[in-house]
């Protein structure tokens, strides 16, 4: 036994549209090319209305912006690279190798020299090394093998070079460098992760 297919209505003007016509497809059903072609239009509309006000919304947003969200993105954007850089590395204080699917992902980007007390260092890449989240969090950095491990990585010149930038300037970051620095370490983590595949 065969099933008729039966009529459904124009998505347009709702008028009835026999099955057999052809603009009829299995999401929709038009009565005539105008039909189609009007629904289309507004369907267009619609979305580029949506997509203005996204844009919008975008633009809203950045202007609501603070100096610290800045800071909080750009930071974000440095550890994501940091993680990256040493995806294949040990942990560099306790050697240890930690699984990622951890609860709390089980990896840190710690900092040797910490962001409160040497902020000017905050987004220097050899003051910060993917660390596990035991050494990081819970041992307050874990400073003594930190220091063992990194000059086992970049040498005991560049370590006691770290050690001695103390610079007492304040560092104040701008927010167009902050912005920089977000851009520039997103590129280079999409660049490590490509050159790992």
């Amino acid at each position: 036994m065969s099933m008729q297919p039966s009529s459904r209505r124009c998505k347009q003007c709702r008028k009835k549209v026999p099955a057999d016509s052809a603009f009829v497809s299995q999401l929709r059903a038009f009565c005539s090319f105008d039909c189609l072609q009007g629904f289309t239009q507004s369907e267009r509309g619609r979305k580029t209305i949506e997509k203005s006000y996204r844009a919008e919304t975008k633009d809203r947003k950045e202007k609501l912006k603070t100096k610290s969200d800045y800071l909080k993105e750009a930071q974000v954007a440095f550890n994501a690279y940091v993680r990256a850089r040493d995806k294949d590395e040990a942990c560099i204080s306790c050697d240890n190798y930690v699984l990622d699917d951890q609860i709390g992902g089980g990896w840190d980007a710690g900092h040797y020299r910490s962001t409160g007390s040497s902020p000017h260092l905050r987004f220097h890449l050899h003051n910060c090394h993917k660390q596990c989240v035991k050494c990081n969090r819970y041992l307050s950095g874990n400073v003594t093998e930190y220091r063992k491990g990194l000059i086992r990585k970049i040498g005991i010149e560049k370590v006691e070079a770290l050690e001695t930038m103390n610079e007492v300037q304040s560092q104040r970051f701008s927010v167009e460098y902050l912005k920089r620095i977000k851009r520039i370490f997103t590129k280079k983590k999409q660049k490590v992760l490509q050159s790992k595949l």
